[in-house]
C-alpha cells in the first residue's frame, strides 16, 4: 500500500546503482520515490505527474546531450518553487550559471543522507511563509 502523504521525490540518476542507493535512501526516511535513468525520462515524469513530485534530485550528466540543468529548468518551468538538488562529480563549477536559483549542489562521491538532508533543508525552506 502507497503512503499518500509521503513527499514524491523525482531521482534522475544514470548510474543504477547509485539511483538504486539513493531510493532505498530516501524510501527509508519515508519518502515516495520516483526514478529516472535519463533526461528524458524525468522530463517525460515531471509531465506525467509534476503535481505530485515535491523535490527533484538529477545528476548534472545523464549520458545524451540534456543535462541535470536542463532537467531542472523543466521542472521549475512546471513549478517555479521545486527544490532541486543537483548531483555531480565535475560539473560543480558551472552551477552558478546554469543551476537554477534556490538549488543546492552536492558533489560526488557523497553520502546518502547528505542528499536526503539538501532535500530536506529546501523542502523546509520553501513551507516557511516568508522564505
Amino acid at each position: 500500500m502507497e503512503n499518500k502523504t509521503a513527499v514524491l521525490v523525482l531521482i534522475a540518476e544514470d548510474q543504477a546503482e547509485i539511483g538504486d542507493v539513493l531510493k532505498e535512501s530516501f524510501e527509508d526516511g519515508g519518502y515516495a520515490v520516483l526514478l529516472a535513468a535519463t533526461a528524458e525520462e524525468a522530463m517525460a515524469a515531471l509531465d506525467a505527474q509534476g503535481e505530485a513530485v515535491r523535490a527533484l534530485v538529477t545528476d548534472i550528466k545523464l549520458g545524451s546531450s540534456t543535462t541535470g540543468w536542463d532537467v531542472a529548468r523543466h521542472a521549475r518551468e512546471l513549478k517555479p518553487e521545486m527544490p532541486v538538488v543537483y548531483m555531480t562529480g565535475s560539473e560543480s563549477n558551472d552551477w552558478p550559471v546554469l543551476g537554477v536559483p534556490n538549488s543546492i549542489l552536492v558533489p560526488k562521491p557523497f553520502a546518502p543522507a547528505q542528499v536526503i538532508t539538501a532535500v530536506s533543508q529546501l523542502l523546509n525552506a520553501s513551507s516557511t511563509p516568508g522564505a
